[in-house]
């Protein structure tokens, strides 16, 4: 199974600013960075509780089509089909591969 990793962050190597926003990656909305192929090949996307939460204040869910599996400890409740996963990762990666998934992001 293929595993990759697609992370828009700031110079000094955040991921989002302390209160959250993604508003410095607004500069670069529009353009095509390899997103886009990457999303056509991948069969799931795992992704952390806070990023799901973002995720969820997006006008529209950008994950259509796409199985998802949220690691949390925390119960959630799934709105567009989503997994919740709270044991370790290693685990997770070797039943999506059990399961026929081939590429997960």
């Amino acid at each position: 199974m293929r595993i990759s990793v697609f992370v828009g962050l700031t110079i000094d190597g955040f991921i989002a600013r302390d209160d959250g926003s993604l508003d410095y990656l607004a500069p670069f909305e529009g353009v095509e960075a390899g997103y886009v192929e990457l999303m056509k090949s991948v069969d799931a996307l795992v992704v952390g509780r806070t990023t799901w939460e973002t995720v969820q204040s997006f006008p529209q869910w950008p994950y259509e089509g796409k199985r998802v599996v949220v690691l949390t400890h925390r119960a959630l409740e799934a709105r567009h089909g989503e997994a919740v996963h709270a044991g370790a990762l290693a685990g997770l990666m070797k039943r999506l591969e059990g399961e026929g998934v081939r590429h997960v992001y």
